[in-house]
């Protein structure tokens, strides 16, 4: 009798202390799986992106991919996406490969309407100073500081950006990373598209298009908590992507 009351008391305890994991299609505004090789919205929200240049089907983290070249590939988007980066939460994700390492930034995601200092977010991979360079700014004064997290080693990443009022959290491969903090709050309000690989600054010379493979775009139109980054990176960990189409 006793061993069963302790095995009960075991077993309700165990159910008690597993946490539910979270609902992530809550507050997903757009998703680009890239498993048709284009840029629909697979969550049906209303955007859609062109693929300009030689954008290619690659295999990706999940499924597939979109390969870009570095020279002329970039991808814009329209509808309903660019309407969440301005004075609101919001959270951005993507998986990575990079396949160059260049002396110039290479443009990754940017929405910003020219090479200055003016509401902007413009992410960019910089393999000189091994990281992800993180501009979220209003103006020159303006800004969240030092966003940028290190690369990791390894092929595939994960990259998170979180925006929850006057703070602002990059993630690497679920892992909290760096944190700012701005008392005013930050408007990234601006006119331009949302794209990939085509900041301003590629025309002005300052970077070059995005040269790798890109992957499992998600934005939401609120702030993701640590754990639900976390989880959200587990459901596509990148240990399990496929390093080699080839093979």
């Amino acid at each position: 009798m006793r061993t069963t009351t302790l095995l009960l008391g075991l077993a309700l305890l165990l159910l008690f202390s597993i946490t539910p994991s979270p609902d992530l299609s809550k507050g997903l505004v757009a998703y680009f799986t890239f498993n048709e090789c284009d840029a629909r919205d697979d969550s049906g929200q209303g955007s859609a992106g062109q693929l300009i240049g030689n954008v290619r089907c690659w295999c990706g983290v999940e499924d597939d991919g979109l390969l870009l070249d570095g020279q002329q590939a970039h991808v814009v988007f329209s509808g309903t996406i660019n309407d969440y980066f301005t004075t609101s939460d919001f959270t951005l994700s993507f998986y990575i490969k990079p396949e160059a390492a260049l002396v110039f930034p290479q443009s990754v995601i940017s929405k910003r309407e020219a090479c200055d200092d003016f509401h902007l977010l413009d992410i960019a991979l910089d393999t000189r100073l091994q990281e992800l360079t993180t501009d979220f700014k209003e103006t020159e004064n303006k800004l969240f500081k030092e966003l940028g997290p290190a690369l990791p080693s390894g092929s595939w990443l994960h990259y998170t950006l979180v925006r929850e009022g006057v703070y602002a959290r990059t993630y690497i491969n679920g892992r909290l990373i760096k944190t700012g903090r701005r008392c005013s709050g930050i408007d990234l309000s601006n006119d331009a598209p949302f794209s990939i690989g085509n900041s301003p600054c590629v025309q002005t010379g300052r970077m070059r298009r995005f040269r790798g493979v890109i992957d499992e775009l998600r934005v939401y139109d609120r702030a993701l908590t640590d754990d639900e980054v976390q989880w959200l990176y587990e459901e596509t960990p990148v240990e399990n992507a496929q390093m080699d189409c080839v093979s």
